[in-house]
């Protein structure tokens, strides 16, 4: 039975128009696409119930109401939530989720990273062409690694560069491998990068973040949605894309379907295929 939708028409992007039935249809249009990298994953939701106009919050535990559809796990005594399908979406978009951030762990092997995210964030006064230069040079840093590496927009500010790897290194050693390339890269360029978390520091400097790699840490899913004005989406990217001229702000939910309908080719196609594994050096 099809979960029911209550207030199908109420407003959650006001400057987009778009409302829960749309998000709703957005999550069942793109749920080939985006089913790969939600299902089965420990999530963590931003929601919305009344839009992005009204206080949104984190939910990373059971809420009243939630369908079974939305699955429970208790791991180290906590609470995981996750999905597996097109009703699990359908639920999330009744509960008012307009983004969707995951681990980088399946559920069934919790303790063994297969991904790691890159996120580049641009400080003050960093224009966007810069955040683009920094993902090509951690994509080449990776190559040099022996990694592949894929890129997307985050719907906000910067990209992320994720490296899907063979679940067999703990999270510790994932995040100390990110820390590495990181760490690299602000040693190496200074007046470009920094790889802390002062705000201070990061004004006219790209951030590289790798702290996303921890354990029960999470980061937006590709073609997760985003509970910021005019309603952009994590739109995975060729990397032929990742130039000058990128606008992340173009990749909404009301143009994806199109983008999709028109590319001849996955951007991301062989990422669940890929088969690395980190070294123990430095990148």
């Amino acid at each position: 039975m099809v979960l029911r939708l209550t207030h199908p028409g109420r407003v959650y992007w006001p400057g987009a128009g778009i409302t829960k039935a749309a998000l709703a249809a957005y999550y069942e249009a793109l749920a080939d696409r985006l089913l790969p990298h939600v299902a089965d994953r420990p999530l963590a939701l931003v929601r919305c119930p009344r839009g992005i106009a009204q206080p949104c919050f984190f939910q990373k535990h059971r809420w009243a109401g939630m369908p079974a559809v939305v699955r429970r796990t208790a791991s180290r005594g906590q609470e995981l939530l996750s999905i597996r399908d097109r009703e699990g979406l359908r639920a999330l978009a009744q509960a008012g989720t307009l983004e969707i951030h995951v681990w980088g762990a399946t559920l069934a092997r919790l303790e063994a990273p297969d991904r790691l995210v890159f996120d580049l964030d641009p400080g003050e006064g960093v224009a966007f062409e810069r955040v683009t230069a920094a993902a090509l040079e951690v994509r080449d840093r990776l190559a040099q690694a022996g990694l592949a590496s894929f890129a997307r927009t985050t719907g906000g500010k910067g990209l992320h560069v994720v490296v899907p790897i063979d679940p067999g290194v703990s999270w510790a050693e994932a995040k100390a491998f990110a820390a590495r390339l990181a760490r690299s890269m602000a040693a190496d360029s200074p007046e470009r990068y920094v790889a802390t978390l002062s705000r201070a520091k990061r004004r006219g400097r790209v951030f590289v973040d790798f702290l996303r790699n921890g354990r029960a840490q999470t980061a937006v899913a590709s073609f997760s949605p985003r509970a910021r004005p005019g309603a952009t989406v994590a739109a995975p990217l060729a990397w032929a894309e990742v130039a000058p001229g990128l606008d992340p702000g173009g990749f909404t939910i009301a143009t994806m379907g199109e983008r999709l309908a028109a590319q001849p080719r996955d951007p991301w196609a062989g990422f669940f295929d890929v088969r690395q594994t980190l070294g123990a050096g430095a990148p």
